[in-house]
C-alpha cells in the first residue's frame, strides 16, 4: 500500500481535465476551479477500509468489469480491496455501516435508491453516487452499468500531486445520460456522443409482419448508413438512411431467406422507420439481398445522376451461386431497381461477397471493391472492379492476394485521408487469426496485392479484430482522426474498444465503443453482434454517424443502433 490512508476525492471540473479523462459533457463548472483541490480537507473521503460490492447474479463481464475496479485501484493507489457479491444470510444481513463500492444494482439500499433517481431516464443513463459510507456504481440497464464502470474507472481514480487518491466531480450524486457522454484524450480528442437510438430491434412483431418472417427470427448484421448530401430537392438533404441485413445466418445453405431493410430517420437519427426491402429481380434463382452497402453518388456517373442512393450487396443461391449486384434508388430509398450484376461466384466457400462502394473524383469512375473465394488460387481474395457507366465492369484488379493459399483477406472498407493517401482495412485469417490489418496508397487503382499489410496495434499492445470498418475525418487535429471499428479487442478489459490514429495510422490508441455490445449474449453459433459497423462523416466533418448491431442486456435479442458524434476541436 503506497499511504496509510486512501482517499477519494470530491473535486473539480479542472482537475479531471488536467488528468487525461472523459467528463460528461452536462456537468457544471466550479467558480472556485482555480483553486488547489488538495487544499482542502473536506474533499477527500478515506477508503482504506472499503470492500468492493457487485450483485451476485451477474454476467461474466460484469464480473471482468468489476475486477477492472480493483485492479485500477490496486495500480494506481496501492490498495488492494476485497471483491464481495450482495449475498447474505438472512440471518445475519449485512451491516448498513459497512464501507462499500457497490457496483451494478446490488440489493443494498444505496443502490435501490439510486437506481429510482434513473427511472425517468433513458436505458443508457447512469448513477455515481456517494453517500456517507457507500459509493454507488450503476445503470439502468447492464450496458449503462459497464459505461458507469468505464466512466469511474476513467474520472475517478487516478493519481494526485499530493496524495495517493480517487477524484471524482463535484456533485456527490451525479447522473449521466449516455447519449451527452464525453470522450476525451487530452490534446489529441475532444468527442461528444450527441445521440444514441435504436434503428431497429428483434424480434419485433410489426416488423416481423411487414418482413414476412416469424417473430424468432433474431440475426441482423452488417448495417450501414448514410446522411444524404447531393439530392437535388435540398428539402431531402440531411435524412439519414441505415441498411442492414435481416433472416437467419446468411451463411448456411438452405437458410431461409434473407434481406436487406432500409431505414429512414428525417429527425437526425433519434427516430427510424422502414421504408424499403430491395429484391432480387434479374435472377429468380438467387435469394435476398445481403451483406450491402449503402452509398450516395457524389456526381453523375454514365446516366446514374448525383444523388442516387447505390445498395451494394448479395444474393445467393447456397447449392451453386452467389452474385454481386447493385441497386439504385433515385426517390431517397423508397423505391429500387437492380442497376447491374458485376461479379458472379459459386456459394458457401466459393462465393463473391461483401461489397464496398467508393466514388473515385479523379477519374469519374464507380468502383466496387468485394471478397472473392472464387479463385482456385486463393482461399479470398479482395479485388475490385470500376465502371464509367454503373452497367459495365472492367476486369478484376487484385487489392490483396497472398501467396500462402490459406491466408485469407476479407471484409475491406476504404477512406481517404488528408495526406492524399487511400487506406483501407481488412480482416486477416489464415496467416493471422481475424486480426484487422492495413495498408495505403496514393493511387486508388494501383495497390501491392502481395503486401499483408500492417496489423493495427496500440504501443501497449493491444489489437483488433474481425469485421472491421475505418473512417477520416479532417476533424480532430492537425492531421485529422483515422478510426476504425471492429469485432473484438484483445489484450484489452473485455469489450469491444474503437481504435483511433491521428498520424494517418503509424500509431494508434483506443476509446469507449459508444455502441458496445456483450459478446457472450450472442445469437446462435453465428457472430452477429459487431458484423460489421460502420462509420462515415457527415456533411459537417466534425460529425461521425456510426451504426453498430448491439444487444438487449435484459433479453440477450438483438437490435441495430445508431450514434450521432460530434468532435469538438
Amino acid at each position: 500500500m503506497k499511504n496509510s490512508h486512501l482517499f477519494l476525492k470530491i473535486t473539480v471540473y479542472l482537475l479531471v481535465l488536467s488528468t487525461i479523462l472523459a467528463l460528461a459533457a452536462g456537468c457544471k463548472n466550479d467558480t472556485n476551479s482555480e483553486k488547489d483541490p488538495s487544499q482542502n480537507e473536506e474533499a477527500f473521503i478515506d477508503i482504506s477500509n472499503y470492500a468492493i460490492v457487485r450483485r451476485d447474479k451477474v454476467d461474466k463481464i460484469v464480473v471482468t468489469k468489476t475486477a477492472n475496479i480493483k485492479l485500477a485501484i490496486l495500480d494506481k493507489l496501492g490498495a488492494d480491496l476485497p471483491v464481495q457479491t450482495d449475498w447474505y444470510n438472512p440471518n445475519t444481513p449485512p451491516d448498513p455501516n459497512a464501507k462499500e463500492i457497490l457496483v451494478d444494482q446490488t440489493n443494498r439500499k444505496e443502490s435501490q435508491d439510486a437506481l429510482a433517481k434513473l427511472e425517468a431516464k433513458e436505458d443508457d443513463a447512469y448513477i455515481i453516487e456517494i453517500t456517507e459510507n457507500k459509493i454507488v456504481i450503476l445503470g439502468k440497464t447492464q450496458n449503462s452499468t459497464l459505461r458507469a464502470i468505464e466512466y469511474f474507472m476513467q474520472n475517478y481514480v487516478f493519481t494526485s500531486t499530493k496524495s495517493n487518491c480517487l477524484g471524482a466531480v463535484e456533485e456527490k450524486s451525479l447522473i449521466l445520460d449516455y447519449t451527452f457522454g464525453n470522450i476525451l484524450i487530452a490534446g489529441k480528442l475532444d468527442m461528444d456522443i450527441d445521440l444514441v437510438s435504436t434503428v431497429f430491434a428483434v424480434p419485433n412483431e410489426h416488423y416481423s409482419k411487414i418482413l414476412g418472417y416469424s417473430s424468432h427470427i433474431v440475426k441482423s448484421s452488417y448495417p450501414s448508413v448514410i446522411e444524404l448530401k447531393y439530392q437535388p430537392n435540398e428539402k431531402d438533404n440531411g435524412k439519414l438512411l441505415a441498411n442492414f441485413h435481416i433472416g437467419e445466418t446468411p451463411a448456411v445453405p438452405n437458410a431461409p431467406n434473407s434481406e436487406s431493410c432500409i431505414m429512414e430517420s428525417t429527425d437526425g437519427g433519434k427516430n427510424w422507420k422502414i421504408i424499403a426491402r430491395p429484391e432480387e429481380t434479374i435472377d429468380k434463382t438467387l435469394t435476398g439481398v445481403t451483406m450491402a452497402h449503402l452509398f450516395e453518388l457524389p456526381a453523375q456517373v454514365g446516366v446514374l445522376p448525383a444523388g442516387t442512393i447505390i445498395l451494394s450487396g448479395n444474393s445467393v443461391n447456397w447449392t451453386g451461386k452467389s452474385i454481386v449486384a447493385i441497386w439504385c434508388s433515385f426517390d431517397c430509398g423508397y423505391t429500387w431497381e437492380e442497376f447491374s450484376i458485376l461479379a458472379e461466384g459459386g456459394a458457401t466457400r466459393y462465393g463473391v461477397w461483401e461489397p464496398f462502394m467508393w466514388y473515385e473524383p479523379s477519374d469519374g469512375y464507380l468502383y466496387c471493391f468485394y471478397s472473392d473465394d472464387s479463385d482456385p488460387k486463393y482461399d479470398q481474395k479482395l479485388v475490385y472492379k470500376r465502371s464509367n457507366d454503373g452497367k459495365n465492369w472492367w476486369k478484376e484488379v487484385n487489392v490483396c492476394a497472398f501467396s500462402n493459399f490459406e491466408d485469407r483477406p476479407g471484409m475491406l472498407s476504404l477512406t481517404k485521408m488528408g495526406n492524399g493517401e487511400y487506406f483501407i482495412t481488412y480482416e486477416y485469417y489464415g496467416g493471422d487469426d481475424g486480426y484487422i490489418y492495413y495498408k495505403t496508397t496514393k493511387d486508388v487503382r494501383n495497390w501491392d496485392a502481395a503486401d499483408k499489410g500492417t496489423k493495427i496495434a496500440t504501443a501497449e499492445g493491444h489489437t483488433i479484430g474481425s469485421a472491421p470498418w475505418c473512417v477520416w475525418t479532417p476533424a480532430g487535429g492537425e492531421c485529422g482522426t483515422l478510426f476504425v471499428t471492429g469485432r473484438w479487442e484483445e489484450n484489452g478489459d473485455g469489450t469491444n474498444r474503437v481504435f483511433v490514429s491521428f498520424d494517418y495510422g503509424k500509431t494508434w490508441e483506443t476509446i469507449e465503443n459508444p455502441l458496445p455490445f456483450d459478446e457472450s449474449n450472442d445469437v446462435g453459433d453465428y457472430g452477429a453482434y459487431g458484423r460489421s459497423p460502420c462509420l462515415i462523416v457527415g456533411k459537417d466533418p466534425s460529425i461521425i454517424y456510426y451504426v453498430n448491431t448491439t444487444d438487449v442486456p435484459e433479453t440477450g435479442r438483438q437490435r441495430v443502433q445508431f450514434a450521432k458524434l460530434k468532435i469538438n476541436n
